[in-house]
């Protein structure tokens, strides 16, 4: 191997493979980066893995010679960023597992694996796949209402459907749910289970002008274009219907909102330090947010547009839900409450439903005191 190529370039995606590779593993060539030389056009391939997720990507090089190696990932982002200079040039020897880093008068020398015993993701078939685009922010409106336990590994994941309306993702943990709207190019019939921490990763890494051919491997949902790929295992299982549960939601009465107005109301509410439950109290035109905190409480009030019915009443909800939900959303928003107090926030391209919660039970000593 005797490559040259642009050091930010490569340090960059170097770090992208750190990110996938495993620190620890029982398999040593997992925790490293698969490095191809493609004489013919030019490119270098690094390709990353930890068996749930892959990634793969392609730079152009300088090389006049194939030849493929493996090597840590974290180390390689870690010499990359310590080097100097515009360009690095990798070079090995055929008969020695070591390849040598140079740019400029410094210079690394590290140990190699083979690459015959690294994994290598697998392709769908083109004609199975379908257009995408808007990762990122499918992944921002979704992935904050899954479940973080892990007894619920469904409620972990994202369900992304491609239907003949365009592609649809939702989200829940059993007391929230999510539901959005996504590409709408992204036709098709099909229904996925995908670890929410896989699409997050992969929002992270891209952009929403990106656009990518999706399909399945059968055991993997595969996003990829010209010089990416990206890769994740899918979950087995029936995930809850969430149009189903949609539909069957009927507001009591609605009132309109910004969604900025509403994050800025609810910020200076928890200022007190509550994270547990949330009083929401409806009267006319106000909406105002009651936290209690350590010592201290809060109310802080908003004006919003009442739509439909009578907006009034007091419920109860989970303050960190809602504050993760009030940072996904974006845009002027129906702010309503349904049977059994259900909150529900609708905006262009969502649809947010949180269970109402019980009212925290006044202590023993304050039912004294009163």
């Amino acid at each position: 191997m005797n490559i040259t190529i642009d050091r930010v370039e490569l340090l960059h995606t170097a770090k992208r493979m750190a990110t996938i590779a495993p620190l620890q593993s029982p398999l040593d060539v997992l925790r490293g980066a698969l490095l191809e030389a493609d004489a013919q056009n030019s490119r270098l391939i690094l390709t990353a893995t930890n068996m749930e997720l892959s990634l793969r990507e392609s730079l152009p090089c300088q090389t006049r010679e194939d030849d493929a190696l493996v090597v840590g990932a974290q180390l390689l982002a870690d010499m990359l960023e310590k080097l100097a200079g515009d360009t690095v040039t990798l070079t090995r020897q055929a008969d020695r597992n070591m390849v040598t880093l140079q740019s400029g008068s410094a210079c690394y020398t590290v140990p190699i694996w083979s690459r015959s015993s690294f994994p290598k993701p697998e392709l769908p078939f083109p004609e199975d796949t379908v257009v995408v685009a808007g990762i990122p922010a499918m992944a921002r409106r979704t992935v904050f209402a899954v479940s973080d336990s892990e007894s619920k590994p469904l409620m972990r994941c994202v369900n992304l459907m491609f239907t003949q309306n365009g592609l649809r993702a939702a989200g829940s943990d059993g007391v929230c749910i999510v539901a959005a709207k996504g590409d709408e190019k992204s036709v098709g019939n099909i229904s996925l289970l995908v670890p929410a921490s896989s699409l997050e990763k992969l929002a992270r890494i891209t952009r929403d002008d990106d656009q990518f051919r999706v399909g399945t491997t059968g055991k993997c949902i595969v996003f990829f274009r010209e010089n990416f790929l990206f890769s994740a295992r899918l979950m087995d299982g029936n995930y809850i219907d969430t149009e189903r549960l949609m539909s069957a939601i009927h507001n009591q009465f609605t009132v309109l909102s910004d969604i900025a107005e509403l994050r800025k109301a609810l910020n200076a509410a928890l200022c007190v330090g509550a994270d547990g439950k949330l009083r929401v109290e409806f009267d006319g035109s106000h909406l105002t947010f009651h936290c209690t905190g350590t010592g201290a409480n809060a109310a802080s009030p908003t004006e919003v547009i009442p739509l439909t019915g009578s907006p009034q009443g007091e419920y109860w909800y989970s303050a960190r839900k809602l504050a993760s939900c009030l940072r996904a959303l974006n845009g002027t928003v129906t702010m309503g409450v349904a049977q059994n107090g259900m909150l529900t926030i609708t905006a262009h391209d969502a649809v947010y439903v949180q269970s109402a919660m019980r009212p925290p039970a006044q202590s023993s000593a304050a039912g004294k005191a009163a």
